[in-house]
């Protein structure tokens, strides 16, 4: 366990070195974050509310997409790709312990310094400016806050996946460009899942996509009990399969080159 917290330390500070990073990453937040804004308020100039969300439902959503975007789709999103694909990944293999746990205890102290020095300033700034719905009690923090943390869980599982296409193919890219358009529409980083169709919205509510960020706005507006629910399930269920994965690739790695 000691290990892991290490590693879960290490991840934190290395991401938190990076401060012309961090600080290029807030002023990126706050203008797109102004911009959907302002898209939004334009929506909601001539109507109280639109799929059942309102003015509030509508930015709190905004400022948690601005918030998690570098969480969900992490600037390092390739590096473990690159491992697998350069050979160094053999040296993950060969450590004592757990490799899932340790690539995972060190992704999540990268993404835990993201949520520190990146979505907490956004969410309390724009909280202060705009009529967000937030919680407003340390119980219902504490249960956004959780939410924030099984998002990024949730993230580095799937990028875990995409990743583990080098096991077999070193045009691993390309796989992840040919669907990632859908991703970013189903995920709900374009528009709200709620804005879809009803049948479409109905199947996505059941995608490992919803705990990214679907997940999480709705802790923040109030529907706290199913969105936990589904971001510990899939949690679950992709903990098998990334097990399952790195299970199988590890039988045989080849490296190539060498």
């Amino acid at each position: 366990m000691r290990a892991y917290l290490a590693l879960l330390r290490a991840g934190f500070q290395r991401q938190t070195s990076y401060r012309l990073a961090m600080a290029a990453g807030l002023a990126t937040n706050a203008f797109f974050g102004v911009v959907r804004t302002a898209v939004f308020f334009a929506l909601y100039r001539e109507r109280d509310q639109v799929a059942g969300l309102d003015v509030a439902d509508a930015l709190t959503y905004v400022w948690i997409l601005e918030g998690l975007f570098a969480v969900v789709w992490a600037p390092w999103f390739w590096e473990l790709a690159e491992a697998i694909r350069s050979g160094e990944f053999v040296a993950e293999l060969l450590r004592p312990g757990d490799p899932y746990l340790r690539l995972l205890a060190f992704d999540l102290g990268r993404t835990l310094s993201v949520l520190v020095t990146r979505t907490v300033p956004t969410l309390t700034v724009a909280a202060l400016v705009l009529p967000l719905r937030l919680p407003g009690t340390p119980g219902g923090l504490a249960l956004l806050a959780a939410s924030l943390v099984l998002a990024a869980v949730v993230s580095f599982q799937l990028r875990f996946l995409f990743a583990s296409a080098a096991f077999w193919t070193p045009d691993y890219r390309s796989l992840f460009m040919l669907v990632f358009p859908v991703l970013w529409l189903l995920s709900g980083f374009v528009v709200p899942v709620d804005f879809f169709p009803g049948p479409l919205r109905a199947l996505v509510d059941w995608s490992p996509l919803i705990p990214l960020l679907m997940a999480p706005v709705r802790v923040a507006t109030g529907a706290a009990g199913p969105a936990l629910a589904t971001q510990v399930a899939w949690v679950a269920l992709l903990w098998l399969g990334g097990r399952a994965v790195l299970a199988l690739a590890s039988r045989r790695l080849v490296v190539h080159g060498g």
